[in-house]
């Protein structure tokens, strides 16, 4: 089919407008990437969590206990609104692994007799289940395998429960349990040293001491029933054998930490993409307007010759879905992509059977759609324009441009040369354009900075909780609360220069018709290796029997120092008090709260106990050190704050790295469109009066200079907008992406000052040079000729 007149005018328009055409098509290509990619990493999280999750039989409902008989499984499926219940055997304890100084953190799990009917079913990678005659036979979960190099057919030993437990690894395991595995003292993941063993059942029972009894219990729930009832059905049945309290599928670890990646890339997607929509309509606007004004004659001419006013405006219309289209095309490729890096990313920390990229349809639709709809909104105005000109007015030669005299017109001659007077007047002749492109360049430089502040905020967040509020160097917990006492012991171990002892409880905290889960921490008022601090990096001290709680805590339940909160502790007898907050501490990871420790055991009905004990231990000796803890049947658990910060460090580096590469690649992009849409624009707008300072006897370089100098003088008004905007940029994503697991504080440094301002120059300098170097290319002829 034969193109139209006026559709070949646009093709022609397309080409000559090539480079501006594709700074704004990049805009929108950017904006579109980021929707395809947080939809199509989502989709491909949410698909993969509920295949497997549906396959392993995923239980709805949780709980603990200490230890119940295996009769009261009947009892439990009893329960209003219960399909399936599924009990097991669940024990921690500390296993030597070859190769590593510090031995893992083993949880040993009995599998069940019947694997069809059973909830939380393990799905086989590699190897084989074990034999259910062999008592010294286990599965262990693949990231554990993979992070330790532990290969099947190795032999390991595990103390569970002061009892050692021997056997071979057969086969590798998936568990929707254990999609994410966290350490206990950082939240992230330590796979090497967090080991899921699954054994036959009366292997574990052997070793943990546990003959017919059970201390967890999986449900699933019935559609339509009340998960509240089942759960207070669930903690009655099992307040008698020392039940914690039962909780829903999402508050289980692995799930909640995947639920809350979720909601980050739904987030992403619409916070995001607007930004860029927004400056990319603003160019549009920028070079439809400014073509409409060149073509003025050729529009009079279009209506002379009988084309209406839609025709009149269609090509400029058209022009902006062009544009448009083909950012949107490049925006579902690059999006592609970027779901291809994210997923392979994911992988590191999800464990599901299948995760694969996939394109997500609709999210390229909605975002095509939202990028045409901007686009031709930004050209609304100029199409507008030119379907309202007259054919009499429109052929007529613009009106003369009213020049009146300024407050730069009235410095002495020599207080400013000629060549900056005429950038000046260039910016005030045209102030809406320069205000735009200010703040189009002022964005690009608060993305900049508002991302950034990742890399200052992780710092941070390192700092504050392991070096200044915490100071001890290893930890070891207890299977059970013991006696203070046990410190002595503690401190014979080798290389152990001092030790103080922590108790520690899971607890509901209520206020005002609010409810948190948290962990309440007792610590000795004098403690030195573990301490609450103030936003001034004050020790927060105990007032009685009161309560320090964290700010973010605080904020949730919205009290403050003076208010009374119902806390209800999950643990043992399950207490409940009404205490006060007497302090705020500013913390950074997790929902904690504290109170002095002997308050803590008295609360609890117990004696002076601990579950757990900070160390402070011979850097150069902390192999003998874990060699002894070893032999400590009462520790299931040991960490390194060194190995912590260290896991810290790479794990949210890798993370913060592919995001904010993202960041710096699109925040440039922003940056080089509108300075090169800029530039583009006043050139062609200033052709002329350069080709004639040129022959009046400008050299090139000063030319060059009043072409750039209006670009150089926006950029530098955008900076301190872009640094400002950047703080808010910060605040805006602390409150967007902060979760219980972290909390990052709005922290930017001068570093990362540095880096967005470098990288904002190198984008603007590069836009400009483009631009300014076609001035040593003019051709003074057919620049300056009349136009008849």
């Amino acid at each position: 089919m034969k193109p139209s007149p006026l559709d070949r005018k646009l093709l022609r328009d397309l080409w000559r407008l090539r480079w501006q055409v594709a700074a704004i098509a990049l805009l929108i290509a950017c904006g579109v990437s980021v929707a395809v990619m947080a939809y199509s990493a989502q989709r491909v999280l949410v698909r993969a969590q509920e295949a497997f999750y549906a396959e392993t039989a995923f239980a709805d409902v949780f709980a603990h206990a200490r230890r119940a008989p295996t009769s009261l499984a009947g009892a439990l499926l009893r329960i209003d609104g219960v399909t399936a219940a599924d009990v097991r055997i669940q024990e921690a304890g500390l296993m030597d692994v070859p190769g590593l100084s510090r031995p893992a953190v083993a949880r040993l799990i009995s599998l069940p007799d019947d694997p069809q009917r059973a909830l939380n079913r393990v799905r086989l990678v590699r190897g084989r289940m074990p034999d259910p005659t062999r008592s010294d036979e286990a599965v262990a979960l693949s990231a554990f395998l993979d992070a330790s190099g532990v290969r099947l057919g190795d032999r390991l030993t595990a103390v569970v429960a002061g009892r050692s437990f021997t056997f071979r690894v057969v086969g590798a395991v998936l568990s929707p349990q254990h999609v994410y595995v966290p350490a206990p003292e950082s939240l992230m993941p330590d796979d090497a040293h967090q080991a899921v063993i699954w054994a036959p059942r009366r292997a574990v029972e052997r070793a943990a001491g546990m003959a017919g009894a059970f201390n967890e219990v999986a449900l699933t729930l019935a559609p339509g029933a009340s998960a509240p009832a089942v759960l207070a059905d669930l903690d009655r049945l099992l307040a008698p054998y020392g039940g914690r309290a039962s909780y829903v599928r999402a508050d289980q670890p692995s799930d909640k930490f995947l639920s809350a990646e979720l909601r980050e890339l739904s987030t992403s997607a619409t916070v995001l993409p607007p930004v860029f929509l927004l400056v990319a309509a603003a160019l549009v606007n920028l070079v439809v307007t400014r073509l409409v004004e060149i073509e003025r004659e050729q529009i009079g001419l279009l209506k002379a010759f009988g084309y209406g006013r839609v025709a009149a405006a269609a090509p400029y219309l058209k022009l902006a879905a062009a544009i448009a289209a083909a950012g949107a095309v490049g925006g579902s490729l690059l999006g592609v992509g970027l779901a291809a890096a994210i997923v392979e990313q994911y992988r590191q920390y999800f464990r599901f059977p299948v995760l694969e990229p996939q394109f997500h349809g609709p999210a390229f639709v909605l975002a095509s759609l939202v990028a045409v709809a901007a686009a031709l909104g930004g050209a609304a105005g100029a199409a507008r324009r030119a379907a309202a000109l007259s054919p009499a007015v429109a052929m007529q030669p613009p009106r003369p441009t009213s020049y009146r005299k300024g407050w730069l017109d009235r410095l002495p001659s020599h207080a400013i040369d000629q060549a900056t007077r005429m950038i000046v007047r260039s910016l005030a002749r045209f102030p809406l354009r320069s205000v735009l492109t200010a703040v189009g360049m002022a964005a690009s430089l608060a993305l900049l900075v508002g991302t950034q502040f990742l890399f200052d905020s992780l710092d941070a967040v390192i700092d504050r909780t392991y070096y200044r509020a915490q100071s001890w160097s290893e930890a070891v917990s207890f299977a059970e609360p013991v006696s203070r006492s046990a410190l002595a012991d503690a401190t014979r171990l080798p290389a152990v220069y001092a030790a103080e002892g922590v108790r520690s409880v899971g607890a509901r905290l209520q206020a005002g018709g609010r409810e948190e889960r948290v962990r309440l921490v007792g610590l000795d008022p004098d403690s030195q290796f573990s301490r609450p601090l103030d936003a001034r990096d004050q020790r927060v001290p105990f007032k009685g029997g009161g309560l320090v709680i964290g700010e973010a805590l605080a904020e949730r339940l919205s009290v403050a120092p003076g208010d009374v909160v119902r806390v209800a502790v999950v643990d043992g007898r399950g207490p409940i008090a009404d205490l006060p907050v007497t302090g705020l501490a500013r913390d950074f990871s997790g929902l904690t709260a504290y109170m002095p420790r002997r308050e803590l055991n008295r609360l609890m009905a117990e004696g002076d106990v601990i579950d757990s004990a900070q160390l402070l231990v011979a850097a150069d000796q902390r192999a003998d050190f874990y060699r002894a803890v070893e032999r400590v049947p009462t520790i299931v658990g040991a960490s390194s704050r060194e190995e912590t910060v260290a896991g810290w460090r790479q794990a949210m580096a890798e993370a913060f790295q592919v995001t904010i590469s993202f960041f710096v690649a699109f925040a440039a992009a922003i940056a080089f469109g509108v300075a090169y849409n800029a530039c583009r624009i006043s050139f062609s707008e200033r052709a002329r009066d350069l080709a004639t300072l040129h022959v009046l006897g400008f050299g090139h370089r000063e030319c060059a200079y009043i072409l750039a100098g209006e670009i150089v003088v926006l950029a530098l008004v955008a900076v301190p907008l872009g640094l400002l905007g950047g703080v808010g940029l910060s605040h805006g994503l602390v409150a967007a992406y902060s979760r219980d697991e972290v909390r990052l504080p709005a922290v930017i440094g001068a570093g990362s000052y540095g880096v967005a301002l470098l990288a904002y120059v190198i984008a603007v300098g590069v836009a400009a040079a483009l631009v300014v170097r076609r001035v040593w290319t003019l051709d003074l002829v057919a620049v300056l000729k009349t136009r008849e």
